[in-house]
């Protein structure tokens, strides 16, 4: 049964992809003279990779396919029927400091299904209503517990080593006139998916950043990947950016995190709910060529009986302030494509990755109640260059720092009472073709676990593919 297992899970990894709701593909190849499209570029290179066996490609149409294995997907996706299967790897060995030294692998296989019913049925009756399903497989080790001690994760894939549903819903959106949008979710959905994300947070293997920043989860009862609670959400966009977003989701404290689950335990019995609202304006998220920025204000609020730290008392209520903003400070426009038979990646909506040049972010989240939020104050920020040379479009250089302010109020004899822990990264993502990337970082942890532990320096390796 182990063999069968093993074998599975190597087919797996090899037929897999790095999408994780975070696929984003150029549609162009450019003549390095004109700057124009040449004749054979990336759609033409879309036709071959999605509409033929792998068998019948050469290895250069194979190479610059968007897909490891398209397997003639179109014959879905024309029907309004996408599926992805993905996988992402991260690496880590601390070579000093933490309780202890060593090192660890962890994965994530992500299975995904979208149905576009307009297109499904060809009735305008049903254009806008889609359904979205989501598998997540993770297996590994977590460095982190077992050998450093720190409290932010260095490998941001690790979870419950399950086969878990991770989400299921059904999602509607339309244009309500010239100005506006609107889009809305119901079922089995997850807060970290629809709050406090942007794909600026995807480009780092610590859980400081990836996917959330992590001080809302020692705040606040959410839910996030690879688990869901029943939730409803809605967004309502403007033409200019402007949008402003909503959403309420289960807390169920005993099953929400179960992994003997697998994410199939549907009761509506919980212990209260989670509710969020953000205003924020994206700014030239369009092909203008400017420099892109964002800004945004949240509240997440959660209604239950919430426990004290250190003492047998509880509250009905808690609350969490964030504010998150970015800025792309210097602009060097469209990174030049080169006349090479290679394929790029445009991102429709990650205008960032699109330009080269600097970005700064940044995301602060404060719980006020310190009896209740084990990090009442974090803190983390960054700064990414896009395309740092010429010639390789679609790299990114990649700096952050994470600070967490532990309570007061922790138990007398928690090392983290009232104490720190701090992390820096550095990274870089090398985009080897449209559907293998290597992202090889160094890591640097402060006060590991509020000072119990020696500062640690972590090497880490995160890396992906794309089916």
């Amino acid at each position: 049964m182990k063999k069968f297992v093993y074998s599975i899970l190597l087919w797996s990894v090899f037929f897999t992809t790095f999408a994780e709701r975070r696929n984003y593909f150029i549609e162009n190849t450019f003549d390095e003279v004109t700057e124009e499209p040449i004749t054979h570029g990336t759609a033409y290179r879309n036709e071959i990779g999605t509409r033929t066996y792998p068998w019948n490609l050469t290895f250069q149409e194979w190479f610059n396919s968007p897909y490891l294995m398209p397997m003639r997907r179109y014959l879905l996706e024309d029907k309004g029927i996408v599926p992805t299967i993905s996988y992402l790897g991260n690496f880590a060995a601390n070579t000093s400091g933490g309780r202890s030294q060593g090192s660890a692998m962890a994965s994530n296989v992500n299975i995904d299904l979208g149905i576009d019913f307009g297109k499904l049925t060809q009735s305008k009756l049903l254009e806008g209503l889609t359904f979205g399903n989501t598998w997540s497989w993770r297996f590994g080790n977590n460095l982190s517990r077992e050998k450093i001690g720190n409290n932010f994760t260095v490998q941001q894939v690790y979870g419950d080593a399950v086969l878990r549903c991770q989400a299921m819903y059904f999602g509607y959106h339309t244009q309500i006139d010239d100005d506006w949008k609107l889009h809305l979710k119901l079922g089995r959905i997850a807060a970290a998916d629809n709050f406090l994300s942007k794909p600026i947070y995807w480009l780092y293997q610590n859980n400081a950043f990836d996917g959330n920043p992590v001080g809302i989860f020692k705040q606040q009862k959410w839910s996030a990947y690879p688990t869901a609670a029943w939730g409803a959400f809605a967004r309502i966009e403007h033409i200019d950016g402007q949008y402003f977003k909503a959403g309420v989701y289960q807390i169920n404290s005993d099953k929400q995190n179960s992994p003997h689950e697998h994410g199939f335990d549907w009761s509506f019995d919980g212990d209260g709910v989670n509710a969020n609202f953000e205003l924020g304006w994206d700014i030239n998220h369009d092909d203008s060529g400017k420099s892109p920025a964002n800004i945004s204000i949240g509240l997440a609020a959660d209604w239950y009986n919430v426990p004290y730290l250190s003492r047998n008392a509880y509250t009905d209520f808690s609350y969490t302030i964030y504010l998150q903003a970015d800025y792309m400070v210097w602009n060097l426009g469209n990174p030049k494509r080169q006349y090479d038979k290679r394929s790029y990646i445009p991102r429709t909506h990650d205008s960032y990755r699109d330009l080269r040049g600097l970005i700064l972010w940044g995301a602060i989240e404060f719980n006020p109640n310190s009896n209740t939020a084990e990090m009442p104050l974090f803190i983390n920020g960054g700064i990414l260059f896009n395309a740092p040379f010429k010639e390789r479009a679609d790299d990114v250089l990649c700096f952050g720092v994470a600070y967490g302010k532990f309570s007061d109020n922790l138990p007398i004899n928690d090392y983290r009472r009232d104490s720190y822990e701090m992390l820096l990264e550095l990274n870089y993502k090398f985009q080897v073709n449209r559907f293998f990337f290597l992202q090889p970082n160094i890591q640097y942890i402060i006060n590991t676990n509020g000072g119990e532990y020696p500062n640690a320096v972590v090497l880490g390796l995160q890396f992906g593919l794309n089916l």
